[in-house]
C-alpha cells in the first residue's frame, strides 16, 4: 500500500477523522510509536469529543488527537507515516493543531514527549514550544522513560 502522497501542492485540507478510519488510524499508530495507543483508546476519544484529525492520500498517512477546556489545549497524540516524514506534513499538521487550539479560545497548548524523540522535540523546538518540567517515568515501554512537558502559549490578537 502506498503511503507517500504524491505531492504536497494541493492544499493541505486534514479532515475529520471518522470511526471508519480507526483501522488505518491504529495500523499507522503501530508503525511509529513504541508503545501503541489501542483501538479503544482512539474510538474512546472520537466519542468524547476531542479534535481528531486524519491527513490522506488515498490511505491515513497522518493523524493529531487534542482536547481542550478551561482556556487549556492538550495534544494528546500526532503521527505521520514513517514514508512521509521529512517532508513537512508534521510541521503543517502541527501548526493546524496550534490554529484549531487557538480558535478555540486556549491560552496555551501543553504536550509529552519522550526525551529519546529527538525529531519530535526538534519539531517543537521550532515551534517555539518551552519547556515546563518532567514526567517521570512517564513512559513504559520499551524502557522506562520520564515525559518532557512542553507548553506554547499563545499571544493575545
Amino acid at each position: 500500500m502506498a503511503r507517500r502522497p504524491e505531492e504536497f501542492t494541493r492544499a493541505f485540507s486534514p479532515e475529520r477523522m471518522m470511526l471508519s478510519d480507526i483501522s488505518e488510524v491504529v495500523a499507522l499508530e503501530q508503525s511509529v510509536s513504541p508503545t501503541p495507543w489501542s483501538k479503544t483508546i482512539f474510538t474512546d476519544c472520537l466519542k468524547a469529543g476531542y479534535e481528531c484529525w486524519v491527513l490522506r492520500s488515498p490511505e491515513v498517512f497522518g493523524y493529531l488527537i487534542f482536547a481542550s477546556a478551561a482556556q487549556e489545549s492538550h495534544l494528546l497524540n500526532i503521527a505521520i507515516h514513517p514514508d512521509s516524514q521529512g517532508r513537512g506534513f508534521g510541521s503543517s499538521f502541527l501548526e493546524f493543531a496550534i490554529s484549531l487550539a487557538a480558535k478555540e479560545g486556549a491560552d496555551r497548548l501543553f504536550l509529552e514527549v519522550r526525551p529519546s524523540n529527538s525529531s519530535a522535540r526538534a519539531l517543537y523546538q521550532k515551534k517555539d514550544f518551552r519547556f515546563l518540567g518532567r514526567r517521570p517515568n512517564y513512559y513504559g515501554r520499551p524502557a522506562k522513560e520520564d515525559a518532557l512537558v512542553l507548553s506554547l502559549e499563545f499571544k493575545p490578537d
